[in-house]
C-alpha cells in the first residue's frame, strides 16, 4: 500500500521532470496517425471522452512513466488557448491532453490516447490541433491531426411560411399575422420556460418598431410560440398584430427566432413588410438606398420567400445575403458552375428561383460556359442545400451559342409556370431569322427543360421547339404585365431602335431585316422604340402595389448607355415613356426587379465598385 502511495506521489514529479527536460533529440522515435473518435457536437458545458490512436513507427519502445521514453499527446505549438477556452478536463497540463493508456508500446504497436473534452460555454466551433511528444526530448511527427469540437445549445430553426404582407391605412391595426418556423435543432421548445421558450424577436433587438406594437411581449419581442411544446422536427406558430405608421410608405421588420437567455437562432432574412399606401393618384417621390457596394458587375438578383437575396456577379459568383437590408450578413459566396467563360457580356448572368422554392429549393441560372469544345450559353438548375447550390440538371444544355456580346440570357418564370429565356443573336445577324437555331429568340420551356405542348411551331421549323418568338437581337429585359400576364421583352438595337415588345406566340419581331416599326405584315412592330438613337435598354420590371400611387402598374426600364431609370406606361399595343430618374447618378444600370417588399432593386454594371440599389416610393 505504501509503495502504491509512493508511485502516485512520484507520478506528477516524473511528469514535471519530463516537461523540464531540454529538447536533446532522440533517434528512433516516430509516430503515425491511425484513427480517432468522431468529432463531437456538445451542448455548452457538456463533456465527452475522446480517443486517438497513433502507431509507433520508430525503432524504440514508448514507456509510460519512464523519463525520455514517455510519449504524451500535446497541443501543437504548445498552445494553451484551447485550455483557456474551457476544453480541458483532467488533462496532464494546459497543453498536454494525455499520455498512453498502454504501459509499453513496442515498435509497430498502436498507442491509445484517451482524454476528456468540455464544450466551451460560448457556442461556436473550436479546433484542437494535436501530435505526439516524446516529453522533454522532442516533438514527434505533426501530421495535422486535430479535433473539432462544436459547442451547440441545440436550438435551431428554419422558416416555413407566413401570412401575406399587409397593406394598411395609416394607424390601422392588422388582423392576426402568423409566421411558422420548424424546430430543426435537437432540443424541444417549451412554452413558459425561460431558456427553452421560442420567441419571435426583432433582429439585433431593434426597438424602433415599438410604436407598431399591439400586445407584443416587449418592444423587440413580437410573440412567443403558440404550442405548449415543439419537439425537434415540428412546427411552431408565432401570431401577432401590428399598427400601421401614420406616414405612407413601405416598412420592413426584420424578424428572427430566439431562445432568450440561451441563443439567437438562424437569421434567414425573414421580413414582415407593411405597406401604407399613398392617397389615390398621388405621384410618389423615388428614394434610393444603396444596400450593397463593392461588387463586380452584379448582373441579376432574386429573392427567396424567407427573405434571402441572391445576386449574380458576371465573373461566376452567386452572393447570398440574409436579406435585402443594407449591409445584411453575407451567408455565402459560391461559384456554382464549372468552366465559366466570362468575356464581355457573357458569364454568369441571370438568376431565378422556382415558384415553389419554399418547398423544392430549386434555383436556375443562365450562364456562358465552355462545354465540349464549344462556347455555349446554358440554363442550369440547382438545388440549394442550406446556402450551397448543388447541381441538379441541365434545363437547356446545347443550341445557344455564346459570344462576348449579344448574349441576352435573362430568365424569368411567367404566370403560366413556364421558364422564359431571352437569347441574343451572339453577334450573328442571320440567327434572328433562322427558326432552327436558338439564338436571336425568346424561349419558353418547362422547368425541367422539356418543351411545352402549346409552344408554337415556328414557320420554317421542322418541329415544335423551345422557340416562342424570333427576330430578337439582344433581349436583356423580360417581365410580365400585371393583370393581363402579357410577356414584355426589352432589347438592345444596334445603332438605332432599342425596343419594348409585347410577345405573341410564333411572332417574328423583324431583326435583322426590320429595325423598329416597319409596317411590314411579316413582322410585329415594337410597342416602343428609341428611334434613331440607342439607350442600351436592359432589365425591366413593373412596379406593382398601392404604395406606388400614380405609378402603380408602370414599367421601369434600366439603361446602360444612358445611365438612368425610365418609366413607361402601356396601353393596348403601345408603350409610352413618361419619366427619367437618377440620370447619370449611379452609372450603367443593368437590372430592375421588384422585390417582395414592393421596392424596385437595381444593379449597376460599371465594372468595379458596383452596387445594388433599392428604390422606394415615398411621399
Amino acid at each position: 500500500m505504501l509503495r502504491i502511495l509512493r508511485v502516485s506521489l512520484l507520478a506528477p514529479l516524473l511528469l514535471a521532470s519530463l516537461l523540464a527536460q531540454p529538447a536533446l533529440g532522440a533517434p528512433g522515435f516516430h509516430a503515425a496517425w491511425v484513427d480517432q473518435s468522431p468529432w463531437p457536437t456538445l451542448r455548452p458545458g457538456g463533456t465527452v471522452s475522446y480517443t486517438i490512436h497513433f502507431r509507433n513507427t520508430g525503432t524504440e519502445t514508448w514507456q509510460r512513466g519512464v523519463a525520455g521514453r514517455q510519449v504524451n499527446l500535446g497541443v501543437s505549438g504548445d498552445s494553451t488557448a484551447q485550455a483557456d477556452a474551457g476544453l480541458a478536463i483532467g488533462w496532464l497540463t494546459a497543453n498536454r491532453v494525455s499520455t498512453t493508456s498502454e504501459i509499453s508500446v513496442a515498435p509497430n504497436a498502436i498507442a491509445t490516447f484517451t482524454f476528456t473534452l468540455r464544450a466551451p460555454s460560448t457556442p461556436g466551433t473550436y479546433r484542437l490541433p494535436l501530435h505526439p511528444v516524446l516529453e522533454g526530448v522532442q516533438h514527434l511527427e505533426d501530421e495535422g491531426v486535430f479535433v473539432v469540437v462544436v459547442s451547440d445549445p441545440g436550438f435551431h430553426s428554419a422558416w416555413v411560411s407566413q401570412s401575406p404582407y399587409p397593406t394598411l391605412q395609416p394607424g390601422q391595426v392588422s388582423s392576426p399575422l402568423t409566421i411558422v418556423f420548424r424546430n430543426t435543432g435537437t432540443q424541444a421548445w417549451t412554452k413558459g420556460v425561460v431558456g427553452q421558450e421560442a420567441r419571435l424577436g426583432i433582429n439585433q433587438d431593434d426597438a424602433q418598431w415599438a410604436p407598431l406594437a399591439i400586445n407584443w411581449m416587449s418592444a423587440n419581442r413580437v410573440a412567443a410560440q403558440t404550442e405548449p411544446s415543439v419537439p425537434p422536427g415540428a412546427n411552431a406558430t408565432f401570431t401577432f398584430q401590428v399598427r400601421a405608421p401614420q406616414i405612407a410608405g413601405t416598412y420592413s421588420l426584420h424578424l428572427r427566432p430566439v431562445i432568450d437567455g440561451t441563443a439567437w437562432m438562424e437569421d434567414q432574412g425573414v421580413f414582415l413588410t407593411i405597406t401604407v399606401p399613398l392617397p389615390a393618384g398621388t405621384v410618389p417621390r423615388l428614394a434610393a438606398t444603396i444596400i450593397r457596394s463593392g461588387l463586380a458587375i452584379p448582373w441579376d438578383l432574386a429573392f427567396a420567400p424567407d427573405g434571402r437575396m441572391f445576386v449574380t456577379e458576371r465573373v461566376g459568383n452567386i452572393l447570398i445575403y440574409a436579406s435585402s437590408a443594407p449591409n445584411a450578413p453575407q451567408l455565402a459566396n459560391v461559384f456554382p458552375a464549372p468552366n465559366i467563360n466570362a468575356s464581355g457580356e457573357s458569364g454568369l448572368m441571370s438568376i431565378e428561383l422556382d415558384p415553389a422554392f419554399a418547398t423544392n429549393n430549386l434555383l436556375y441560372v443562365c450562364v456562358s460556359v465552355n462545354d465540349g469544345g464549344q462556347w455555349l450559353n446554358q440554363v442550369l438548375r440547382y438545388q440549394v442545400n442550406g446556402n450551397t447550390p448543388v447541381f441538379d440538371r441541365y434545363v437547356i444544355r446545347s443550341g445557344m451559342r455564346a459570344n462576348s456580346n449579344h448574349d441576352g440570357c435573362r430568365i424569368r418564370f411567367g404566370p403560366d409556370g413556364k421558364l422564359w429565356v431571352t437569347m441574343g443573336d451572339a453577334g450573328d445577324t442571320a440567327n434572328g431569322q433562322n427558326p432552327n437555331v436558338l439564338n436571336g429568340k425568346v424561349l419558353r420551356v418547362n422547368s425541367d427543360g422539356s418543351i411545352p405542348a402549346d409552344n408554337p411551331i415556328m414557320p420554317g421549323a421542322a418541329a415544335r421547339t423551345a422557340v416562342y418568338t424570333m427576330g430578337n437581337r439582344n433581349p436583356q429585359g423580360l417581365t410580365f404585365e400585371p393583370g393581363t400576364g402579357r410577356v414584355i421583352e426589352v432589347e438592345h438595337g444596334d445603332d438605332t431602335h432599342d425596343e419594348i415588345n409585347i410577345l405573341r406566340a410564333g411572332a417574328n419581331y423583324g431583326y435583322a431585316i426590320c429595325r423598329g416599326p416597319c409596317g411590314d405584315p411579316r413582322f410585329v412592330d415594337p410597342a416602343w422604340s428609341s428611334g434613331n438613337v440607342t439607350l442600351a435598354t436592359s432589365g425591366a420590371d413593373f412596379a406593382r402595389g398601392v404604395q406606388w400611387g400614380a405609378y402603380d402598374g408602370s414599367l421601369f426600364v434600366a439603361t446602360l448607355k444612358e445611365t438612368d431609370l425610365r418609366r413607361f406606361t402601356i396601353a393596348g399595343a403601345v408603350a409610352t415613356q413618361r419619366d427619367v430618374f437618377f440620370n447619370g447618378i449611379y452609372g450603367r444600370l443593368r437590372t430592375a426587379r421588384q422585390g417582395p417588399d414592393g421596392s424596385l432593386y437595381l444593379t449597376t454594371s460599371n465594372g468595379a465598385g458596383d452596387q445594388v440599389i433599392r428604390i422606394t416610393p415615398t411621399q
